[in-house]
């Protein structure tokens, strides 16, 4: 579909230039008697026509290089979209991607910190059983210490 509105725009814009410039060159093709060349000798002659040659040739090679800009234009135009696309999509996928790893970080912080809660209840829990329980824990033991009090670290 964009290949078809391409080569229709290229076709309009290629007809209004051979338009525009048959506008600027309406001009009747002279009679050769008003030139001269009847009168002109085999150099003259031979000389005009090289001009009308080189003339003629820069012509064709200037509208190749105006229809060239005028493709060149419309490739540009068509592609522009799919490059506007594709660099959301990358933008988007990126995104998508650093909201995982910030998710993913955060989730492993809050185990961490769910686990250091469950290890400070333990600590706490045996350092009560251990004060209540006095002698009882410390003869059920085999370690070396008594938790004889317990004062809050301020």
């Amino acid at each position: 579909m964009k290949k078809r509105v391409a080569l229709i725009l290229l076709t309009l814009l290629s007809v209004m230039f051979v338009l525009a410039f048959a506008a600027a060159c309406d001009v009747e093709a002279p009679d050769p008697d008003k030139l001269g060349i009847a009168d002109m000798g085999v150099g003259d002659r031979l000389w005009t026509g090289i001009q009308v040659f080189i003339l003629g040739l820069a012509m064709v090679f200037i509208v190749l290089f105006l229809l060239i800009g005028c493709i060149k234009i419309v490739e540009y135009l068509i592609a522009l979209p799919e490059k506007i696309a594709k660099k959301k999509a990358v933008e988007n996928i990126e995104t998508e991607k650093r909201e995982a790893e910030q998710a993913a970080v955060a989730a492993a912080e809050q185990q961490r910190e769910e686990e250091e809660e469950y290890e400070v209840v333990a600590v706490i829990t045996a350092a009560l059983t251990a004060y209540y329980c006095g002698g009882q824990a410390a003869e059920m033991s085999d370690l070396p210490f008594r938790v004889r009090s317990i004062k809050e670290i301020k």
